[in-house]
């Protein structure tokens, strides 16, 4: 009846939310509910920010609530008028209004966009007139890093959620409904657990594991849970060291005695930074207790436990066989010759692995001997992971590939039986349900073939959703569960394709068929490389591994590169190459062809989050552990490096004499572009430069530092000028930290209350660039995400609201900023500006898609 009685009263769409305002009302808040009841309220402004109501009422409160923890005793009665402000929106919303501009402007010259901020100054200005009408002309998928398969017993189906409000579904197989929910009051994305793993089933619970957030201050950081299969609550947790949330996926192997996960080192505050990556099979106890770990080399598969062996393949091509008990960890090793980068599987006493030169190989589970080896093909060069997972049945290996085959080998011969053409790679394992074998594309189509022993048979092929599939699939005769990068899962019946039931992974609710999304990725801000556009092709990183070309005209896909971890730089395009780094994976930096996407050379310069731009003859970037490093163009040959005491976030701008950006170490450096020798630096004394990128304009370095904006003499680093937020003050902290741009004489930046919580009070201000001064500002746009600009206009998308706004850079007659055109996304941004090209702007949006404005 409890129930009834919410639902009777639902008023928001989302059970929790209803709740906790029933709650509200008929109790203050006390230590006992206090952050429960935050992370539910920062749940409804996201909510909010998602349908397009304009929060500007809650501003005042956002600047106590959206302090870092949870709020204070003396502020409790702040969180209970906040529930009753948040109660007269939801019943009497203002929706921010959409507006168009004027029709579209005469086709010019197209300028390429091709650096962070257009050029390797970083000003953010374009030549040419930008978009005048913000239509959308073209949406492309990018994708959500969301790897996790669903688990499937006895008509209860389990997930996954990477939410910061959730951790796992357990849902009806056959409805889609909840049955129940693992919650956690996650208040920060940055400080909250990721779920990203496979789910295993034990008899009394399931096993999942999490990625971290970076700014997890709890030691140890406990991130395998144990969940009552029955109840949805945590029954045990157990420490297994932080996986960078930026790897997009980890992984958990479990039995009724044991547990067994890859491990690493990451603690990205320390200076400077660990990342040392998932390297060393970890076998504990079921309690955490005991157990061994033995390093083995980097590991991108899933560990196997058969009995009474521990099964891992290593980047460095070895095969392990480990005794799960006694004190002799060594049964065999195998040396394949080449990465071995998916999960082995074991049948017959045969174990099946794969290499990414191609090969498919059967080992003797007992001695390691090799019985076969089949080479499938010859490889794909612009995938890090070739092979999908195998899977085995009745004596047939089941696996798919990047080179958009589907394969069927003889288990005890290795003999290659069939082969299917796929529409595209495929990354997920397959399932076989008797004479079927199901397989998903990474365009989003799952395709069912009946088989036998000579071929096949195509039953159907259907589309689950716009988005890529890199899950493994799962499922039972009552339906196959594809879950989606668009974070959904789906249920599709087994005989026709059909699409039984779809379930968001985050809590939503749907209006006009539209999700609104009520929840948040945990861990940290995912949808941050700004995208750069030249010859007619948009290049943009993505957190889901991948570097896409897409066509600027159409948004068609033209080609992907794959690396092993997030890519949250901007791709830089010079002389015919694309440059990338990466974040999460093994140490590599990319250099790849612009019109293909095939590499042409890597560089092993470690963990890169930031740009790295190209100049010259050489291409400058910044490391997590802390080293700016100017490499060859042509070779990615390693010319200098220097050395600081933090991770270098901040995009490298670039001049004729020298290199700037910062560190972590609360530094911001000029280096001589060609010795490597340090010029000047300048500190704050307070916080540290971070992913907002300092420009250089009229010979200023204009950065962010401390909360502020500083224009810096680019010879000398002497102080020209500062601008803080005059918001804020003494219990009225704004984050700055979004990257500058600049027409003219004008310089915008771009402040918030909170993104990474309370996701409230986006401003952008246009300042004098001589003097600093503020002339004009807008609420709604900027946060975290920064502008760009042509001569006569800014674009700016938000971090606090769902629409991206283009404003004249002179502002109206009463002084107040004038709005060109205004246009409502599927979300917020994050770390990243737009690129400006010709009549259109693109922008990478954190509801999965790059969109392109006209």
């Amino acid at each position: 009846m409890a129930n009834l009685n919410l639902f009777a009263q639902v008023k928001t769409g989302v059970e929790e939310i209803d709740a906790a305002c029933l709650s509200v009302k008929s109790a203050p808040t006390n230590d006992q509910n206090a952050q429960h009841r935050q992370s539910v309220l920062f749940s409804w402004f996201r909510h909010m920010i998602n349908r397009g109501v304009d929060l500007q009422s809650m501003h005042e409160l956002g600047f106590t609530l959206a302090h870092w923890g949870v709020v204070k005793p003396k502020n409790y009665h702040l969180l209970d008028e906040a529930y009753a402000v948040m109660e007269e929106l939801q019943e009497n919303p203002v929706y921010i209004e959409e507006i168009r501009g004027p029709g579209a402007a005469p086709d010019k010259d197209v300028t390429d966009w091709p650096f962070f901020g257009g050029s390797p100054l970083q000003a953010g200005l374009s030549k040419d007139t930008g978009p005048t009408t913000g239509d959308i002309a073209w949406k492309f998928p990018t994708g959500h890093s969301y790897y996790a398969p669903a688990a499937v017993e006895d008509g209860r189906v389990y997930i996954t959620s990477p939410g910061i409000r959730s951790l796992m579904y357990c849902l009806d197989e056959g409805t889609g409904e909840v049955i129940w929910k693992t919650e956690q009051d996650g208040l920060q994305m940055y400080a909250t657990p990721r779920g990203a793993s496979n789910v295993e089933i034990l008899k009394d619970q399931v096993v999942m594991r999490a990625t971290s957030g970076s700014w997890e201050y709890e030691e140890p950081v406990k991130h395998i849970f144990y969940i009552d299969k029955k109840t949805g609550e945590i029954r045990n947790q157990i420490d297994a060291n932080r996986v960078d949330y930026r790897r997009g996926a980890t992984s958990v192997t479990a039995t009724e005695e044991v547990v067994a996960y890859p491990y690493g080192r990451v603690d990205l505050k320390n200076k400077p930074g660990t990342t040392i990556m998932q390297d060393t099979v970890t076998v504990k106890l079921r309690n955490g207790r005991g157990g061994w770990a033995l390093r083995t080399g980097q590991l991108f598969g899933e560990i196997v436990i058969d009995d009474d062996l521990v099964f891992a393949g290593t980047d460095g091509g070895l095969l392990y066989a480990l005794n799960l008990w006694g004190g002799n960890r060594m049964k065999w090793k195998y040396d394949a010759g080449s990465p071995i980068r998916t999960t082995p599987a074991v049948d017959k006493n045969i174990v099946v692995t794969t290499t990414e030169s191609g090969c498919l190989i059967g080992l003797d589970r007992s001695c390691g001997k090799e019985l076969w080896r089949t080479q499938l093909n010859s490889g794909e060069a612009r995938a890090f992971q070739l092979f999908s997972a195998p899977a085995i049945s009745d004596g047939k290996i089941f696996i798919g590939s990047a080179t958009k085959e589907l394969y069927c080998a003889d288990l005890e011969s290795g003999k290659l039986l069939w082969r299917v053409a796929a529409s595209d790679w495929i990354r997920s394992k397959p399932l076989v349900i008797k004479d079927r074998v199901y397989f998903a594309s990474l365009d989003g189509t799952v395709t069912a073939l009946e088989f036998n022993d000579s071929g096949t048979k195509q039953l159907w092929s259907e589309q689950a959703g716009r988005h890529e599939i890199f899950s493994d699939l799962s499922g039972t005769e009552s339906g196959i569960l594809a879950s989606t990068s668009e974070l959904y899962l789906y249920s599709l019946n087994p005989e026709n394709g059909a699409v039984q039931w779809r379930h968001s992974v985050v809590e939503s609710t749907y209006e006009d068929g539209e999700r609104r999304m009520a929840d948040i990725v945990a861990g940290g801000g995912d949808f941050q490389s700004p995208p750069t556009v030249s010859n007619g092709k948009v290049y943009v990183g993505t957190p889901s591994r991948f570097v896409f070309a897409v066509d600027a005209k159409t948004g068609k896909k033209i080609w992907r590169f794959e690396t092993s971890g997030q890519v949250s730089g901007a791709p830089s395009v010079y002389k015919g190459r694309v440059y990338f780094g990466q974040q999460g994976g093994n140490e590599e930096m990319y250099c790849v062809d612009a019109e293909t996407g095939d590499p042409v050379w890597s560089s092993k310069v470690g963990w890169v989050w930031c740009t790295s731009t190209p100049d010259d003859e050489r291409v400058y970037t910044g490391t997590v552990d802390g080293r700016i490093v100017a490499l060859d163009v042509e070779t990615g040959e390693e010319v200098w490096e220097y050395l600081t005491n933090g991770g270098v976030y901040p995009a490298p701008a670039v001049d004729d004499k020298r290199v700037y950006t910062g560190a972590w170490d609360g530094h911001y450096f000029a280096i001589d572009k060609k010795t490597g020798l340090l010029d000047w630096a300048y500190s704050s004394f307070r916080g540290a430069p971070d992913s907002a990128a300092g420009v250089l304009w009229k010979g200023m370095y204009i950065c962010r530092s401390s909360g502020e904006l500083c224009a810096l003499d680019a010879n000398t680093g002497g102080m020209y000028w500062t601008f803080k937020d005059p918001r804020s003050g003494p219990g009225r902290m704004t984050v700055m930290n979004a990257t500058p741009s600049n027409s003219g004489d004008y310089t915008f930046v771009s402040a918030t209350i909170d993104h990474d919580g309370a996701a409230l009070g986006g401003i952008l201000y246009c300042l004098d660039t001589s003097t600093g001064k503020e002339l004009w500002h807008y609420t709604g746009a900027g946060g975290w995400t920064g502008s760009s600009c042509t001569e006569n206009t800014v674009i700016c998308g938000s971090s606090t609201e769902s629409f991206v706004t283009c404003l004249d850079v002179e502002p109206n007659p009463d002084g107040t900023p004038k709005i060109i055109w205004r246009t409502k996304i599927g979300g917020i941004l994050e770390e990243t500006i737009p690129a400006i090209s010709g009549n259109r702007a693109y922008l990478l949006c954190s509801d999965g898609y790059l969109y392109a404005f006209d």
